[in-house]
């Protein structure tokens, strides 16, 4: 093979590589529908926490299989604490805590959350929307925190 031909077909190839990974990076970043089955990409959901030594404050958080769980009141029962997907369903930014607000917040376009899952607004300086967060359940059997689909 030719030096011209080799550098030709390379070209070809470097720039097939290179469309795919464009037109790849402009799909459906605002897609305001479900991604990935939430934060914990379809799996099951079902693992448990030790609550005083897992969540020893009021706002400390924890994320594990995809799902943020948070406690927010001092009590030891369901209702001090959410459990929601971890990762935010517009572009699959981390949802963080906001302790001073009280909410839940994408670190990618700062989308928020109330505690329930539901939007309080889309992203900020992007086009699109997003969807409200899955909600899982919690279970407390003493010092165990049981989360679940």
């Amino acid at each position: 093979m030719k030096r011209n031909e080799f550098l030709s077909k390379l070209g070809i190839g470097a720039a097939l590589v290179c469309t795919g990974g464009v037109l790849h990076a402009c799909g459906g970043g605002d897609d305001a529908g479900p991604s990935n089955n939430g934060g914990n990409n379809g799996n099951p959901v079902n693992f448990t926490f030790d609550a005083s030594t897992d969540f020893p404050n009021i706002g400390s958080s924890k994320v594990k299989q995809g799902v943020i769980v948070v406690r927010t009141a001092a009590t030891i029962v369901a209702s001090s604490f959410v459990a929601l997907d971890a990762i935010c369903p517009h572009e699959q930014g981390s949802i963080m805590y906001d302790e001073t607000n009280n909410r839940f917040e994408c670190a990618l376009h700062h989308s928020r959350y109330q505690l329930d899952g539901s939007v309080i607004n889309g992203p900020v300086n992007s086009a699109g929307s997003t969807r409200a967060l899955k909600k899982y359940n919690i279970a407390i059997n003493g010092n165990v925190i049981t989360i679940t689909e």
